[in-house]
C-alpha cells in the first residue's frame, strides 16, 4: 500500500519531498519545521484551501483505480524570495504548513545550512514509515 522511499543522502526531489512528509507523522514535521522555521527569517502563508480531489489508488493487482479526499494545500513565501509548497490529506492545515516550511527551507538554503539537517530528519522519516510497513 505504501510507497517506499530511497532517499538520497545530499538532494531530494520536491515530489519525493511532498509525498514523505504527508505520510509522516504530523506532531513529527510540524515539531520539526517549528525548529526550523527561525533560521529563515520571516515566513508568510501566502495562499492555503481545503479541496476535495480525485487521487489514485493502486490495487494490490497492479490495477489502479481512484478515489475522492479531502485534501488541503498550503503556499508560503520567505524574506529570501523562495516559495514552498505543502499538500496533506485531510484538513490538517498545521501539517501542511509545516510541510511548506521544509520545502521552502530547502529552496532557500542556498549555502546548504539546512540540507543536513532536513535530509537526515527525512531519512528517519522514511525509515519509520518502511518499519510500520
Amino acid at each position: 500500500m505504501f510507497q517506499s522511499f530511497d532517499l538520497p543522502m545530499d538532494r531530494v526531489d520536491q515530489g519525493e519531498l511532498l509525498s514523505l512528509l504527508s505520510y509522516a507523522d504530523p506532531a513529527e514535521v510540524k515539531a520539526f519545521a517549528a525548529e526550523i522555521v527561525d533560521s529563515l527569517g520571516t515566513v508568510e502563508v501566502i495562499s492555503k484551501r481545503t479541496a476535495l480531489a480525485r487521487l489514485p489508488l493502486m490495487d494490490q493487482d497492479g490495477s489502479t483505480d481512484t478515489y475522492e479526499a479531502l485534501i488541503t494545500e498550503v503556499c508560503v513565501h520567505a524574506t529570501n524570495g523562495a516559495d514552498g509548497y505543502g499538500m496533506c490529506i485531510g484538513t490538517d492545515e498545521d501539517h501542511a504548513i509545516a510541510i511548506a516550511i521544509l520545502d521552502v527551507a530547502l529552496a532557500a538554503d542556498s549555502v546548504g545550512l539546512l540540507t543536513g539537517k532536513i535530509m537526515a530528519f527525512l531519512h528517519a522519516q522514511a525509515d519509520l514509515l518502511a518499519q510500520a510497513e
